[in-house]
């Protein structure tokens, strides 16, 4: 199988030439590089462009400067638009990948033809590479080497599918994708391969998600940050931002996938109904009301929330 790895940038010169160095040493060697930046004002260029010459890349790292910045979403779409290879690994910008993540997942996609897409399991680390050991970590890796497949409800449970961790086929994508959405690649990605029952994940740490002040998604590992109500407000407006893009795109093509899109934005809306409340016995009852879409941490955050006002 043919490998792209499809990397947007964006001001990204604290990092990246770490990220660039992993993928350069993979046991598995992509044939082929899309690096797309979006008008960074730092020395992310340059970093790319001396990165590539220097380990004499021409030709199979491509580097690609858009006039006018495009926004995460979009950046990414694009980037996804201009990989040629059988599948594709999608890759963020400051993240790190053990040497062997493309030779594993190339392994489970070849073992399982009909799958569309594939997802490793991921660790923590902070600005210095040091690992974190956080109360809301996304995955935990039970080393058992197996895969499973993962149903559409999942993915609207628990944020597990970064990008930094996925593959998928080009042709599949190519096939249904219109190539812009203002929902994240990774998300509609994962969501649409569960759907059609063809995304599995592999119960193995291939790679590590950098936790900083300057992450896209916002994400949140310090007790301080985690119990912010504006912050975790905002976090849970946005996250029904996207919901609401996929009921007016209709990405699903299934009825049950549509189900758990809606139940998943209806609970979402009471739990923040609930917070804007103030009052802890409302959220404890929403918690329950939704438990089945709603982990135990999350709604003890949100009581804790509340209880500090």
């Amino acid at each position: 199988m043919t490998v792209s790895v499809c990397m947007g940038t964006y001001n990204g010169e604290s990092y990246i030439e770490e990220q660039l160095n992993t993928i350069l040493h993979q046991t598995h060697a992509p044939e082929e590089v899309i690096l797309c930046d979006d008008g960074s004002t730092d020395s992310t260029v340059s970093i790319i462009e001396q990165f590539i010459q220097k380990n004499c890349l021409q030709g199979k790292w491509k580097l690609y400067q858009n006039t006018v910045n495009k926004g995460y979403p979009t950046n990414f779409y694009y980037a996804c638009s201009l990989c040629s290879k059988e599948i594709v690994f999608l890759a963020d910008q400051d993240d790190i990948w053990k040497t062997d993540k493309i030779e594993k997942m190339c392994r489970v996609m070849e073992k399982n033809p009909t799958v569309k897409s594939a997802c490793c399991k991921f660790g923590l680390i902070d600005e210095q590479g040091q690992e974190i050991h956080s109360v809301m970590a996304p995955t935990r890796d039970y080393g058992t080497g197996n895969v499973r497949k993962v149903p559409v409800e999942e993915i609207f449970y628990k944020c597990q599918w970064p990008g930094m961790v996925m593959v998928y086929r080009r042709d599949w994508y190519e096939s249904w994708t219109k190539g812009d959405y203002q929902i994240p690649h990774d998300f509609l990605i994962a969501a649409r391969a569960a759907e059609e029952e063809g995304f599995l994940q592999l119960d193995e740490i291939l790679a590590y998600h950098r936790r900083h002040d300057h992450n896209t998604g916002g994400e949140e590992h310090h007790i301080r940050k985690l119990l912010n109500k504006d912050r975790k407000l905002k976090e849970i407006q946005d996250y029904l931002q996207i919901l609401r893009e996929f009921q007016k795109e209709e990405i699903f093509t299934k009825e049950t996938a549509t189900q758990a899109l809606n139940r998943k934005t209806t609970s979402m809306e009471q739990r923040e109904a609930a917070l804007l409340s103030g009052k802890i016995s409302t959220v404890i009852k929403n918690a329950w009301k939704n438990r089945e879409n709603v982990r135990l941490a999350t709604a003890v955050c949100d009581v804790l929330i509340v209880k500090q006002q």
